[in-house]
């Protein structure tokens, strides 16, 4: 942007208003040689006397720039403005052209979770004791088929149940957790969490029968499947996929079923160790 020189630096006594408004001085140079003065001069006769030369010099028309400028002072003059710096301020300027109008913004803050994957890795095999050291027996009853949590020694040891465990590799992973399926060693029974009809709030652990386990996926595959959790010390913890937050857990009794309870629950004992069968 062109910058303007303060008003009393112009030249303001230089010409007047008229001459600022006329295209162009009506003054031409004069050329002595075209209107003949050259024999006058020379010749010494009364042409000397009576004819008086007056040359004057002609005022140059003035350039569009400054008569711009001379426009804007003249402007600074009738509103009362000093120290004009630049031809246009933006802000007189565009006041007669825009109308400002508030504009409402809000921030929504989203967070897009993709679903896990899984992919099958390997199969352990292990005895499952809670932290009281009471194992793991499958019991069946008209068809139905359950785990409990005793105490065994001796030959008791034999009910003892033993746990195929499938490790699962999950996307995206997770270095805390390692997702598995529990299901008995020798038998297609897998547990599971889910929900009875007419109580949908409560998870339950069941065991269900899976002939191939390995083609289920997605949310087919997700009640068998379980977030195994190393503790501090030593001990796991096992939260259902399908319903995060509710863990497998045993009582603080004898010969009760092993259940689903959620985290806040003080009661029961979710710590279980692992043990290789001999």
């Amino acid at each position: 942007m062109a910058v303007v020189p303060e008003i009393n630096d112009l030249p303001m006594d230089s010409y007047s208003e008229e001459e600022f408004y006329s295209e162009c001085s009506t003054e031409m140079k004069v050329d002595t040689n075209h209107f003949g003065w050259k024999g006058c001069i020379s010749s010494q006769s009364s042409c000397r006397s009576s004819i008086t030369r007056d040359i004057r010099k002609p005022r140059k028309p003035m350039s569009s720039l400054k008569k711009a400028i001379n426009l804007v002072v003249i402007i600074g003059r009738v509103s009362g403005k000093k120290n004009f710096e630049c031809l246009f301020d933006d802000q007189d300027l565009l006041n007669y052209i825009l109308v400002e109008e508030d504009i409402s913004i809000s921030n929504v803050d989203e967070t897009c979770a993709a679903a896990p994957k899984f992919r099958y890795s390997n199969t352990t095999v292990h005895f499952i004791r809670d932290s009281r050291q009471k194992c793991l027996a499958l019991q069946e009853y008209q068809g139905n088929a359950h785990l409990v949590a005793l105490f065994l020694q001796g030959n008791n040891r034999t009910s003892e149940a033993k746990i195929n465990m499938g490790a699962y590799i999950s996307s995206p992973f997770n270095g805390q957790t390692r997702p598995v399926t529990l299901s008995i060693v020798g038998r297609n029974l897998y547990l599971s969490c889910g929900v009875e009809e007419g109580d949908q709030d409560t998870p339950v652990l069941s065991l269900t029968e899976v002939e191939n386990i390995q083609e289920k996926k997605n949310n087919d595959l997700h009640p068998f499947l379980f977030y195994k959790r190393i503790n501090g010390n030593s001990s796991n913890t096992f939260e259902s996929v399908a319903y995060p937050g509710w863990y497998i857990c045993t009582s603080q009794a004898e010969n009760q079923f092993v259940q689903m309870k959620p985290q806040s629950d003080q009661e029961h004992i979710k710590d279980f160790l692992l043990y290789s069968p001999q």
